[in-house]
């Protein structure tokens, strides 16, 4: 039995979003972790139980073509009134999550340190909170900057 072109470009295809259908899950769940966690660091409510997909994008890192999501997520920090917040991942690495303004919430970033050697336990350095504006300049300058 011979395989035409057809077929195997059909296949390949099948495989590919299949590949992209299972990462873009483990996505989600890294982001709806970080999400999760960044709240409970500054005592905000979670809302919903869940992120939401926003955006994709191609970027290159390291001379290498990474995707680019972003999730955004609600959360309360006065049970009263909800909020929107984001969590920005690059490949597999959460880079930051962010924050809406707010009366009792100050305009902040969370953003994750650069990963660990790969023969390192991971356990140095915490995370960084930076004021969202100060985050959106360096976003802006990276991005002006390719």
């Amino acid at each position: 039995m011979e395989l035409g072109w057809g077929l195997l470009t059909v296949i390949l295809l099948a495989a590919a979003v299949l590949w992209f259908w299972q990462d873009s899950l483990a996505a989600r769940e890294r982001a709806n972790a970080a999400a999760k966690e960044a709240c409970d660091r500054l005592s905000l409510q979670f809302l919903d139980g869940t992120v939401a997909f926003a955006r994709l994008a191609l970027v290159r890192v390291d001379g290498r073509l990474t995707l680019r999501r972003t999730y955004v997520f609600d959360y309360t920090a006065t049970s009263i009134e909800r909020r929107q917040g984001f969590v920005l991942l690059t490949g597999h690495r959460v880079d930051s999550v962010g924050y809406a303004p707010g009366e009792t919430q100050p305009d902040t970033v969370l953003v994750r340190p650069e990963p660990a050697a790969p023969h390192s336990n991971g356990s140095g350095g915490g995370n960084k909170v930076l004021e969202l504006s100060d985050w959106r300049e360096r976003q802006k300058s990276e991005n002006d900057g390719h």
